[in-house]
């Protein structure tokens, strides 16, 4: 019930197909507030005094308008807030004043007051400074709900902008290593160039179509994964790998979550008895990752940190926000990045 109220509420006070709505019901709370012209003495029901009515709910209404579309926008808006509190209270006056003139030249002037005159100017003042108090609180509020749904807007424009230009960064990052590595391969071998141009066709059918995409599937990513490490075999005779694979299930992740990361772990290997060793595990809705190397000693500080892994935190920083931990060991020569993602 709460969630809907919280749903609700937001959009009566800022939607577009709402706005009449909005203002027959400022309308009907101003008829009650000024019915009571006609309870004094309902059986005296004189043109008169429906005239005192309808310029006493006219006024009001003038009041409200005032305040709603000058005073509010001008000044409130505007940080004008001490001029705003000048302002507002001294207009109420005024109208108070011009319905009190009013209401003596109606057809009951000759009637013996009972209330005396501060009181009742008082007493109306207050009355209708409640009233513009809290329309000027909604006013306020539905302020505050439009600019949050336009920050958030803007966010999410900005988001999906900042993630596609760091896709378009890290694409062709990957792409040229590959292309690199397949030069190569094809100019050590011409024996496996058939197998290599059918893996790297397989990756570059991957990286079209399913890194333009919002989420993939986890064992489509994990297959990815293994055509990668099978095209770095192929270029090297000492290379191996190792995946441990341990409750994974058909799960949608954001694309090419991984290889940057395992690019970066191939890339700092020594040249000779190389090896990278992968966890992957899925326990309840956290995915864990682990992706360890031997490094290169010759040029990895050097190398380490490039644009690659630089845009995958930052991707990671879009896509999961605080809900994702990235840590990096260097223990005996053996380098491990653990990563964390609570999906």
């Amino acid at each position: 019930m709460l969630n809907q109220l919280d749903h609700i509420v937001p959009r009566l006070l800022i939607a577009p197909q709402y706005r009449a709505l909005r203002h027959i019901i400022i309308h009907i709370i101003v008829l009650l507030i000024s019915i009571n012209v006609f309870w004094d003495e309902p059986v005296d029901f004189l043109p008169q005094r429906f005239s005192a009515w309808l310029f006493y709910f006219i006024l009001i209404d003038v009041i409200i308008y005032v305040n709603m579309y000058i005073l509010v926008p001008k000044l409130l808006f505007k940080d004008r807030t001490s001029l705003y509190l000048m302002v507002t209270p001294l207009f109420i006056l005024i109208m108070v004043f011009i319905i009190g003139w009013l209401q003596s030249r109606g057809p009951e002037q000759g009637a013996e007051i009972i209330t005396p005159l501060p009181i009742g100017i008082a007493s109306a003042f207050l009355s209708f400074a409640l009233f513009i108090a809290g329309l000027t609180a909604l006013q306020l509020l539905k302020y505050r709900i439009e600019n949050t749904f336009r920050i958030r807007e803007l966010n999410t424009a900005t988001k999906r902008m900042e993630l596609a230009n760091l896709k378009s960064q890290v694409n062709p990052h990957f792409l040229f290593n590959m292309l690199n590595n397949a030069h190569f391969m094809v100019a050590e071998d011409s024996g496996k160039s058939s197998r290599i141009l059918t893996r790297l066709k397989d990756l570059l059918f991957y990286q079209i179509e399913e890194g333009a995409n919002e989420n993939v599937s986890l064992k489509r990513e994990i297959a990815f994964i293994k055509d990668y490490l099978e095209l770095e075999k192929l270029r090297r005779d000492r290379f191996s790998y190792h995946m441990h694979l341990e409750g994974v299930t058909d799960i949608s992740i954001p694309p090419l979550l991984f290889i940057p990361f395992i690019e970066n772990a191939v890339k700092h290997n020594p040249e000779n008895d190389s090896y990278v060793n992968i966890t992957i595990k899925l326990i309840g809705e956290t995915l864990y990752f682990e992706c360890s190397n031997p490094k290169d000693k010759a040029g990895y500080k050097k190398k380490a940190g490039g644009i690659g892994l630089q845009n995958t935190k930052r991707r990671l920083e879009l896509l999961f926000g605080g809900n994702y931990q990235l840590q990096f060991k260097d223990v005996n020569n053996i380098f491990t990045i653990t990563m964390k993602l609570d999906l």
